[in-house]
């Protein structure tokens, strides 16, 4: 009966974690629907987990500014492709194309300097990244592939 119980509260724990790591790795909340290109100089890069981020400030027509907060991968999953810390830089121009969450969010990173600012800016979970050489470099493998042309796949289907 022990063994029953032991077994019983095992696979319930299993298939209720399962469910939140899904969830975390979702783009449920993001609108796929059409993909979203921005180009903008580098102002901070934060190799942090579970998720990187590049924060970069895009120059509309107008000339006004608008801060991106770009949400990529992991730094496990950087290191594991052999992208060194200082790959990007600030000052460096970059284009990203992902997906805008359903609902407008500002992501903020603390900074722990109390004399300075946080740095914040509109998320957007990318899945490509063109760097300022040109080259592109795969920025999330969820599937969806609207930063790719047409039959060409992301790091997870090639």
């Amino acid at each position: 009966m022990k063994t029953r119980t032991t077994a019983f509260i095992t696979a319930l724990v299993a298939v209720v974690s399962a469910g939140s790591l899904l969830a975390h790795h979702s783009l449920a909340n993001f609108d796929t629907t059409q993909a979203v290109r921005v180009k903008g100089t580098i102002v901070k890069f934060h190799l942090i987990n579970p998720h990187s981020f590049v924060f970069l400030d895009q120059q509309n027509a107008d000339g006004t500014m608008r801060r991106w907060a770009i949400e990529g991968p992991s730094l496990l999953q950087l290191n594991r492709r052999g992208l060194a810390k200082d790959f990007l830089k600030v000052g460096d121009i970059v284009e990203v194309c992902g997906y805008l969450p359903k609902e407008t969010i500002i992501w903020q990173i603390a900074s722990t300097d109390p004399t300075v600012p946080s740095t914040a800016g509109r998320l957007i979970n990318a899945e490509l990244l063109v760097m300022p050489d040109g080259h592109e470099e795969s920025w999330g493998g969820y599937g969806i592939n609207k930063c790719y042309p047409a039959g060409s796949n992301d790091q997870r289907t090639k």
